[in-house]
């Protein structure tokens, strides 16, 4: 092969690598610029306040609840003093310190910063799972806040936001959403629904906790449209007795005592705090829900 062979050879070489550069390049900034739009875009929520309710928001009744629904003993730490949301090989974020933030927020901000994850900006936020907390009843979103706002100002802890590339693809080709994007305003807010039946209660209470891991359907949860993966479907409720279901839901330990991970984590830090009925409703509306015969005693 003579020299003018070689030379051509490594011109075709040289255009391949720099066309190849070249797209590179450009699915990077097209990755790039499609997931920043979706993280920075502002969304057109309206912003409405919570309706009165009968007699004066109770701090107690929202500390429990807060902790049942994690944003005390959950991602914002023990007691609201901040903490990190590690989502391992997609992101990781800053879960702020909640008495340097919610001073900014005036309480309807803070309805819709919950139940549509829209912040006070109109931009989204990462990391939170407002679709499980869209179904929050006025009463209790009035307790929480109440609950959040009677606390000492704590030192912020510093905030940091970090997206991996692959979270950004996903991002990009709308494989993953931003809790804004998430929300279905069409779908029905339970806590704002009668509540008279076990049924009903019960209905409630898992749609504002279990959703988050298990999905909004209650069958089993997938990393494409959620911020945790590996819930398996809640049919899985008819293994359990009464009185299995309540050890579950106390202590994340399956019927053969087996210790379930994340689902121990979050029973002993917030489930421990429901009432006794209150996990008896959920797992009559569970067992309900998904096609499975009544105890005695369900209602």
């Amino acid at each position: 092969m003579n020299s003018q062979s070689h030379k051509r050879i490594r011109r075709g070489v040289a255009r391949a690598i720099g066309i190849i550069g070249s797209v590179a390049i450009i699915g990077a900034c097209w990755v790039f610029g499609a997931s920043e739009w979706k993280l920075r875009r502002v969304h057109d929520v309206p912003l409405v306040g919570i309706r009165d309710t009968a007699g004066s928001p109770d701090p107690a009744e929202g500390e429990r609840m807060a902790r049942i629904v994690g944003c005390w003993s959950g991602c914002h730490g023990d007691t609201g003093q901040g903490g990190q949301i590690d989502m391992e090989g997609y992101y990781r974020v800053t879960a702020p310190t909640l008495s340097s933030v919610l001073p900014l927020y005036s309480d309807a901000e803070l309805v819709r910063l919950v139940r549509f994850g829209v912040k006070r900006d109109g931009s989204t936020l990462l990391g939170m799972t407002s679709y499980t907390f869209f179904p929050l009843g006025d009463e209790d979103l009035a307790n929480i806040i109440v609950h959040l706002r009677r606390q000492p100002l704590l030192p912020a802890v510093p905030r940091e936001r970090a997206i991996t590339w692959t979270a950004r693809l996903r991002l990009a080709q709308g494989k993953w959403q931003v809790a804004a994007d998430q929300i279905d305003p069409a779908r029905p807010r339970w806590g704002e629904l009668p509540r008279t039946s076990a049924f009903e209660r019960g209905r409630y209470l898992a749609s504002i906790t279990c959703t988050e891991c298990h999905g909004l359907e209650f069958r089993g949860n997938e990393f494409n449209d959620n911020t945790y993966d590996g819930g398996p479907s809640l049919a899985i409720v008819a293994i359990y007795d009464r009185d299995a279901f309540r050890e579950l839901m106390r202590t994340g330990k399956s019927v053969g005592g087996r210790d379930l991970g994340e689902m121990a984590w979050v029973a002993r830090n917030g489930f421990v705090h429901f009432k006794k009925g209150e996990i008896d409703d959920i797992r009559t509306f569970l067992r309900t829900y998904h096609g499975l015969p009544e105890d005695e005693g369900d209602h």
